[in-house]
């Protein structure tokens, strides 16, 4: 297994992945559009190789997320996503790691990160991680987490 910059064709896979406006909404927020559309979705999520990492086994793709560095002494995780075949293996936690890991070598204040509060597997995973709600900045649906 491997965790490297993804690729325009690995978003194929990860396209794949979510099937249902519902699924879109959860891994990409309200402001991507469903269906999904390889060439909007570059765009909607602001994809490029120093952002987007892709894990894989083989020529399976495992697991996908984002990391951006924001102005303000933080990195943002995004979208992280799991192989619906993959998922409960470790896959996603492996690729949150791996984001924590960059950020923390880009130095900074600390990282953060939005979930959907319904979105139990991945609140469990990120509480697991060390990450904590700031609830100032968090509402009925949104969590908004960080880790310093």
């Amino acid at each position: 297994m491997n965790i490297h910059p993804a690729t325009e064709y690995d978003l194929d896979s990860v396209i794949s992945w979510v099937s249902t406006e519902e699924d879109c909404r959860i891994w990409a927020g309200p402001a991507v559009t469903f269906p999904l559309d390889k060439i909007a979705l570059i765009k909607e999520i602001f994809f490029g190789p120093d952002n987007s990492y892709i894990c894989k086994n083989g020529s399976d793709s495992l697991a996908f997320g984002q990391i951006f560095k924001l102005n303000k002494g933080y990195s943002h995780i995004a979208r992280v996503i799991t192989n619906p075949s993959y998922r409960r293996r470790g896959f996603g936690r492996e690729i949150c790691n791996t984001l924590v890991n960059y950020a923390s070598m880009q130095g900074g204040d600390g990282i953060s990160l939005n979930v959907y509060r319904n979105n139990l597997p991945a609140l469990r995973l990120y509480q697991s991680m060390g990450f904590n709600e700031q609830i100032e900045k968090s509402d009925v649906n949104n969590v908004f987490m960080v880790k310093t």
